[in-house]
């Protein structure tokens, strides 16, 4: 990570930092463990062993199982590695496959869901929350559960929160396991590092039915002060370690002979060593728990293993000290290490944002230093004035309109709009970023570095290597001499053309109509527009035209409280299992400023954001119904506006409206509002699917004359009858999955209409 090489650099140049980074035990190995591998260097035992692993190694493993977990494997059933790392890296390949999805409870370790990735599978990140100690619940786990789900990955106790699950607790996920079609995977190699008596169980270990589903993942690095032997082990059923035996074969083939031979000593030898450890490291945890509740701010859970902490840090967001401002997790972790020289790592590396992990695989004289600094750099962070966000972040674009898009091109006229848009990329101007939207990996091209700014804000990054391509590429072109805005596509290679428009939402419209069409054909998606929120798990959209206060009906509900926002735009929808599974791709939202009119809260977050075409000058204001009429602030002085310019957006962070509880990224959409504006008639009231299809597929609405796009989704490209037909299936699904109805936003206030909404979905 940046931070960990950032560390590393400082402490070359003779700083003296302390690392709170560091996720390998402080202790050395012991004696008879190193003796051991001496020992099989001088008996020439240096040759390649069998790929899965010497046969007495093996067998002292399934004796460790046996009496430590009370499990029983044959040694064909057990595999020897190059470390946990890859004995788990080994069972993903053997498992998964192309986009089947695996459960990953968040915090993670940050290999989890990459690895999912390079097997090509989906990552189904589900957020374990701090006041139940991080850990996946038996309804968390039935809800992220669909029918493409193939695995899930349970880290027991967890990196990085330290976290262990009670018998009882496994119990409860293993009574929905044991129904599933679903491999397991239980990392277990901070197994023998709990505190307290406490009593770790592994799952599989709580009946021969989910044993028959479960993979256990071991090693000695942990236990034994071993990492870097790199050794470790899986143990499962005889099919999925024959296929991570296979790929090993083709990879690394066996683990170091000498250290198998060290880990089998490891094993046979005494085990007070762990004890010593055990109790060594339970002393720093009392002391590190402490040391962080009393600090104004942090709460920190008190871990039942490992010998890491996850103290909340958000209260810190939003402040700053001697010109550090602290936006995240990553901010604050920077500003730790250049104030306090305190190395650690954000919790946003963990999937879990707003949190902090600190290990104390340190001596105590290094926690009682590094805890002093990181104390005495918190408390100089403050809540900054208002007047510091007066240098807006903002970008006026020359183009305020969508580009026109035309998708029908042949091959030669897409070749040829091609190697136009490539000769005007310069290379001293030339951005470049790959986009991960939804799975679908997208690359811009383009020489606007607005558009190349918002873009990586936009949307999460997507690593390919140098022989990989991308899904899809956008070639967005400034400064064409002879061509007015225009876009182009190309479905067949899914290539996209815009030229001379600096206009992001035209972009991003391009990209999300690119990946509705390759999300629909290549990987059964379908791509929903309108905005939806959740509440308690269940999620709700509302579908609609302009005219019918969708937007402003969106910010009054998600100002509710237990109601979190997920989308205000699009997302992408899997079926299957009974669930409709909405995704939303964003990493940060194009959000209309002039929202903040109904939501204030929004102002300060947008002061803190990149902006596009946010009104600076008080005669270009648009806003002909400003509440503030007579009252500008702009003529007091106030430099910018937010409800001048219908154009004007903000790149928000969805995070910053509330933290965790007030954002999700995926939700089962069990309940859709379709929006009407009539002055009479009831508030509510449910309709037939028939009709609501009808609605839908029209993109028209009673009350309102305006004609929207198809399926009120102006994202869509095509409008060939394949395509046309694949949104109408969609639909279809959704409809049956979800409840529907006529939400007349003309009948009521705003308030009742909002508590006719609150109302259904709390049912």
């Amino acid at each position: 990570m940046k931070i960990a090489a950032k560390a590393i650099a400082m402490k070359a140049e003779g700083i003296d930092v302390v690392d709170f980074s560091v996720g390998e035990p402080d202790f050395p190995t012991p004696r008879f463990i190193k003796d051991a591998g001496k020992k099989a260097i001088d008996d020439n035992l240096t040759r390649y062993t069998i790929n899965r692993g010497i046969v007495p190694l093996r067998k002292a493993i399934a004796q460790k199982l046996k009496e430590d977990n009370g499990l029983d494997y044959d040694v064909s059933e057990i595999i020897v590695s190059n470390g946990a790392k890859q004995s788990l890296y080994n069972v993903v390949q053997s498992v998964v496959g192309k986009d089947d999805e695996v459960i990953i409870p968040a915090p993670y370790w940050v290999s989890y869901p990459e690895m999912v990735r390079l097997a090509q599978g989906k990552p189904v990140i589900v957020q374990t929350h701090e006041e139940n100690g991080f850990k996946l619940t038996a309804d968390q786990l039935r809800k992220a559960i669909s029918a493409n789900t193939r695995a899930i990955i349970i880290c027991n106790p967890s990196n990085p929160t330290g976290a262990a699950y009670t018998r009882p607790e496994l119990e409860a996920l293993a009574g929905i396991l044991e129904e599933e079609d679903i491999v397991v995977i239980s990392d277990e190699i901070y197994e023998k590092l709990v505190f307290d008596d406490f009593k770790f169980t592994s799952i599989a270990a709580l009946s021969s039915k989910i044993k028959q589903k479960t993979v256990v993942i071991n090693g000695f690095s942990k236990a034994y002060a071993m990492t870097g032997w790199r050794i470790g082990y899986a143990a499962g059923p005889k099919d999925i370690i024959s296929g991570a035996d296979k790929i090993q074969s083709h990879s690394t083939s066996n683990a170091s002979s000498v250290a198998q031979y060290a880990a089998l000593t490891a094993l046979n030898g005494p085990q007070y060593e762990i004890n010593r450890m055990v109790a060594e490291f339970q002393r720093r945890r009392n002391y590190v728990v402490q040391r962080l509740n009393g600090m104004p701010g942090v709460s920190c859970n008190t871990p039942e293993g490992a010998f890491y902490v996850f103290p909340n840090v958000e209260s810190f967001f939003g402040k700053e000290a001697e010109g550090n401002y602290i936006r995240n997790s990553y901010g604050l972790a920077y500003y730790l290490l250049r104030e306090a020289k305190v190395a650690l790592v954000p919790g946003a590396a963990f999937g879990k944002e707003g949190y902090i992990r600190i290990s104390y695989a340190t001596s105590m004289e290094n926690l009682e230093k590094g805890l002093n600094r990181i104390e005495k750099a918190l408390a100089k962070l403050k809540t900054p004035s208002r007047a510091k966000f007066v240098q807006l972040n903002n970008y006026k674009t020359r183009v305020t309109i969508k580009a026109p898009i035309e998708a029908d091109l042949t091959p030669d006229k897409r070749d040829a709009i091609v190697a136009e848009a490539e000769a005007q990329l310069k290379f001293d101007q030339y951005f470049e970023w790959n986009a991960n939207i939804n799975g679908v990996i997208v690359q811009l091209r383009t020489n606007n570095g607005h558009l190349y700014d918002f873009w990586v804000e936009n949307w999460y990054p997507a690593q390919l290597e140098a022989d990989l391509e991308p899904h899809a590429v956008i070639y967005a072109v400034d400064g064409a001499v002879g061509r007015e805005t225009h876009a182009f596509y190309h479905p067949e290679t899914h290539t996209g053309i815009l030229f001379n428009c600096d206009y992001y939402a035209a972009l991003r419209s391009l990209a999300l109509g690119m990946v509705s069409d390759i999300g629909a054909s290549v990987f059964n998606l379908h791509s929903v527009r309108g905005m939806s929120g959740d509440r308690d798990g269940h999620g709700f959209m509302l579908i609609g035209p302009k005219g019918t206060h969708k937007s402003e009906l969106f910010l009054h509900l998600i100002q509710e409280d237990n109601i979190a926002l997920h989308s205000n735009d699009l997302v992408f929808v899997r079926y299957g299992g009974g669930y409709a599974a909405a995704d939303m791709p964003e990493r940060k939202l194009y959000f209309p400023t002039i929202s903040a009119e109904i939501f204030p809260q929004l102002s300060a977050l947008f002061d803190r954001s990149k902006c596009e075409n946010v009104l600076t000058d008080r005669d270009n204001c648009q806003y002909e119904d400003c509440p503030l009429r007579g009252d500008c602030q702009m003529e007091k002085g106030m430099p910018y506006c937010y409800f001048g310019s219908p154009k004007a957006a903000a790149m928000l962070d969805p995070y910053w409206i509330g933290g965790m509880n007030k954002h999700v990224k995926r939700t089962d959409l069990r309940t859709v509002f379709l929006l009407v504006n009539e002055p009479a008639g009831a508030i509510l009231q449910e309709t037939d699917k028939a009709s609501a299809l009808t609605m839908i597929e029209s993109g028209t609405s009673s009350g309102h004359a305006e004609q929207s796009a198809p399926f009120y989704n102006p994202h869509l490209l095509l409008t060939d009858s394949e395509s046309y037909e694949r949104q109408k299936r969609g639909f279809e699904q959704l409809l049956h999955q979800a409840n529907v109805y006529k939400l007349n936003t003309g009948a009521g206030s705003p308030a009742e209409v909002v508590n006719a909404v609150v109302e259904k979905i709390t049912k």
